[in-house]
């Protein structure tokens, strides 16, 4: 941890949420941790800055990081970093910290609940139940399918945990081969089109980068079996919403399961709301409890006032 980091055993939070900074601190001072100061808008920041060494927060007005002089550690109260470093708004010497270990879980039975539900064709059981027919048919198994993971990360991994218990073949993308282990096949970013033509199934668990902005486009999609199913709960920025849209349409066998989308709410314009083969889910794969951000965030005030590494810290200069 750098010099700059540790001042005093006490130090000036503020806790930032437009809805539930009340309920946050309150959690915090369950925890033992005082000194709390909390905002919901940027009206009732601007009056904390000054003295604000430590900023917990969710959706907090980037703009403002750089006029908080005395301000050295930002924990972000979700796992995705990419409106903050992206913004390249956050002085270079403020550490930034993301939640992470509390996401995989929830997300990667999110991912099995819809995959299941395409590959065993629930909607099909239960349409033959309201008409009546008693129709007998084959489905496909699990463990005869190819499930591509881009994002080897926590939440990657997780995934990949619950695909080798389903029997699968499971494959991986990432930018380095440092979770190689983890997948059957390692694919570097260099190998797109390789990785997605062996897929049956793709998750898409992705950061938000410049790198990954845009990166699932119409030249990677043409090279995707007509038959795919793809689950995106990384980030809606890594996808390109029109050139998917011309991809289902072409090949209506193809499922996209989205619930992270480039807007937010999804404008009621788009055409993927009344697409036949896209499911639509409002961000809600990787749910998050107060309770849970703040004993996290406590356990990293602890090892900031004795000096240590934090835990979840960002490279910023990765961008993840």
């Amino acid at each position: 941890m750098n010099d700059r980091m540790y001042t005093h055993a006490n130090p000036y939070i503020l806790v930032y949420h437009e809805r539930a900074a009340a309920l946050c601190a309150k959690e915090l001072h369950n925890l033992g941790v005082t000194n709390i100061h909390i905002a919901s808008s940027e009206e009732e920041v601007e009056p904390l800055l000054d003295q604000v060494e430590i900023i917990f927060c969710w959706k907090f007005p980037i703009r403002l990081f750089a006029k908080a002089p005395a301000l050295k550690w930002v924990q972000l109260m979700g796992a995705g970093v990419d409106d903050v470093v992206l913004s390249r708004q956050l002085p270079k010497e403020v550490v930034l910290t993301r939640i992470i270990g509390q996401f995989g879980a929830a997300m990667a039975e999110y991912v099995f609940a819809h995959v299941l539900y395409q590959i065993k064709q629930l909607e099909m059981w239960r349409t033959q139940q309201q008409e009546l027919i008693w129709k007998p048919k084959s489905v496909p198994l699990m463990r005869n399918k190819t499930m591509a993971i881009a994002g080897i990360g926590s939440i990657g991994q997780e995934v990949i945990r619950l695909g080798r218990a389903f029997g699968m073949r499971v494959i991986g993308l990432s930018k380095t081969s440092a979770s190689a282990h983890w997948v059957d096949q390692h694919y570097s970013t260099n190998q797109w089109g390789e990785f997605v033509a062996k897929a049956d199934i793709i998750v898409i668990t992705l950061p938000h980068t410049a790198a990954t902005q845009g990166v699932f486009n119409r030249k990677i999609f043409d090279q995707m079996k007509s038959d795919v199913i793809i689950v995106n709960v990384g980030r809606g920025a890594v996808l390109n919403e029109d050139d998917l849209v011309h991809f289902l349409q072409r090949h209506e066998q193809s499922v996209a399961i989205l619930d992270v989308f480039n807007t937010e709410p999804l404008p009621k314009a788009s055409p993927l709301w009344t697409m036949p083969n896209v499911v639509i889910t409002p961000h809600i794969s990787g749910p998050s409890s107060m309770v849970d951000v703040s004993v996290f965030f406590y356990e990293n005030l602890q090892r900031y006032v004795q000096g240590d590494r934090l835990h979840g810290q960002v490279d910023v200069e990765a961008e993840y």
